[in-house]
């Protein structure tokens, strides 16, 4: 008996889209759309960022959200009246049968779509199909195998109003894949996916917070005239100042509030503390479970996904470097002959694929010291603090009691968060690159965090314990005048308290409390 592969998809085809029968009352959503969902889906605004070109890939780690967003999506347009039927949804990792002839699995698919679902709506209106993990049918080292790209690229001919929308694990494997059967870039757009910020946890903790009195939203500190790259254009801090004490005094009120989550929002970091119901209050509510299934599924993907998009010598080393990079959570660079001895490769593997891979999964960042053009050493930071709690014991109450392991894991999301700050300030001045974030070392001391805006670096240290400041205020003021920087930021933890919490403390250099800076980024 011979088994067609390609009829599997099709046969559960209205299983796997319940909004053709059911219309929005199909979904079980969180009660607050994910935050990408708002600049994607724009719902206060006519259009979406799904119709901005013809095809659209959203590209993230397993359990970042990917699917929860193309949900939120035809769900939110459902509800506002569009046609459930405008909506195919093809999920390819949901049975491996639809892995084999997957080619043919989804022209039948989309032809049953087309014959019998789609024409029951106006034909002028947009239509969608949205084909999940396809990375799942990419087959980079089988070249006779077909996997999506072909049959999504007829999708798209001669169909203007029709859009595509793909997800996978990494940019690359959207790009190779559209390449091999010759889309044009210019049709394609790829849009990360991320664990959810701390501005979004505390959203989604407490809904008041985004009201329109006390919603803080990082867009005036991006672009307009006191914005960060306004004030570093004319070569003052003080516009900037004013605008982020504005933005604290809309938040004053609930400062105890916010404070008081940022430790459990270290320890679970953006993944794990987000179910259905919305997010989860206290890391104590966690289990070792939660986290080893945060464990697993990274391993999962560095397995099934890594072999296809990266030449990597042993898989299981890049579960042991996310191992050191939680054991040593980016307290100091690691030297690269200490990781050309560990994994017993050289330094070229190391710089050349194994960093490189884990970053394309956005799980961790190699960040060398800014300014050097031969780097010997590498800090290693884990895009997601709760990876760190999960390989280093995945025990909440004994990370929750340790404020070493606080601030080691504050020093860990404040990257993650200036890596996303610099990457929407790079995006409203017409970037489309990946931000750099770096670190310095002078004399005084050590710079956390130094990105650029255009090619004017911005300084940032974290004073978190309260013996740290003057070290850090000391190597921020070295870093300016070495650098000719007009602005620089300090952050300060809870344990160190002034009068005016938003301040100029010296010519160009802003204090302002580590919780408030992770609502703004």
């Amino acid at each position: 008996m011979s088994a067609d592969a390609g009829d599997t998809l099709l046969r559960l085809l209205r299983e796997h889209n319940p909004w053709w029968a059911e219309g929005s009352d199909a979904f079980s959503l969180p009660p607050r759309a994910k935050s990408d969902f708002y600049h994607l889906a724009r719902p206060e605004r006519e259009g979406s960022q799904f119709e901005d070109q013809a095809l659209l890939g959203l590209v993230g780690r397993r359990g970042v959200g990917k699917t929860t967003l193309l949900h939120q999506f035809v769900h939110h347009r459902v509800q506002n009246g569009a046609a459930p039927e405008q909506f195919l949804y093809l999920p390819m990792d949901a049975d491996p049968l639809y892995q084999l002839q997957s080619d043919e699995g989804i022209r039948r698919a989309v032809r049953y779509y087309e014959s019998r679902v789609l024409s029951r709506t106006d034909p002028e209106d947009p239509q969608f199909v949205l084909v999940d993990d396809v990375h799942w049918v990419e087959h980079p080292n089988k070249p006779d195998i077909e996997g999506w790209g072909r049959p999504i690229a007829e999708v798209l001919d001669g169909t203007p109003n029709r859009h595509v929308v793909v997800t996978a694990s990494a940019g690359v494997q959207v790009d190779r894949e559209l390449e091999r059967v010759g889309v044009d870039p210019d049709r394609y757009d790829v849009q990360p996916i991320l664990p959810e910020k701390f501005r979004d946890y505390m959203f989604t903790l407490h809904p008041e917070l985004e009201e329109d009195d006390t919603r803080v939203s990082p867009t005036s500190l991006r672009t307009g005239e006191n914005s960060l790259p306004a004030c570093i254009e004319r070569g003052t801090a003080g516009p900037f100042v004013a605008e982020l004490r504005a933005k604290y005094d809309r938040v004053a009120p609930h400062e105890r509030r916010i404070r008081a989550q940022v430790a459990d929002y270290l320890v679970m970091g953006g993944t794990i503390s987000y179910d259905l119901d919305g997010a989860v209050a206290s890391a104590s509510d966690l289990t070792a479970d939660d986290y080893e299934r945060l464990r697993n599924d990274v391993r999962n993907a560095l397995y099934q996904e890594v072999p296809g998009f990266e030449s990597v010598r042993t898989i299981a080393d890049l579960e042991r470097l996310c191992a050191l990079a939680a054991r040593d959570r980016a307290a100091d660079p690691v030297r690269y002959q200490t990781l050309v001895d560990l994994f017993d490769v050289d330094r070229r593997t190391i710089t050349g694929s194994y960093l490189p891979a884990l970053e394309r999964l956005y799980l961790l960042n190699g960040v060398t010291e800014y300014d050097n053009q031969r780097p010997r050493s590498v800090r290693l930071y884990l895009r997601d603090t709760g990876l760190v709690t999960a390989l280093s014991g995945g025990d909440p109450s004994k990370v929750l009691g340790d404020f070493d392991r606080e601030a080691d894991l504050a020093r860990i999301a404040g990257f993650d968060h200036t890596m996303r700050f610099a990457y929407g300030i790079g995006a409203t001045q017409g970037g489309d690159g990946d931000p750099s974030v770096q670190y310095w070392r002078g004399r005084a001391g050590e710079v956390d965090y130094v990105f650029e805006v255009e090619d004017t670096p911005v300084p940032v240290v974290l004073a978190y314990r309260s013996g740290g400041r003057e070290d850090s205020l000391a190597a921020l003021e070295e870093f300016t005048e070495a650098y000719d920087a007009p602005v620089g930021m300090v952050l300060t933890g809870d344990t160190i308290r002034g009068a005016q919490p938003v301040t100029e403390v010296a010519e160009g250099i802003v204090q302002l409390p580590y919780w408030l800076y992770m609502m703004i980024c």
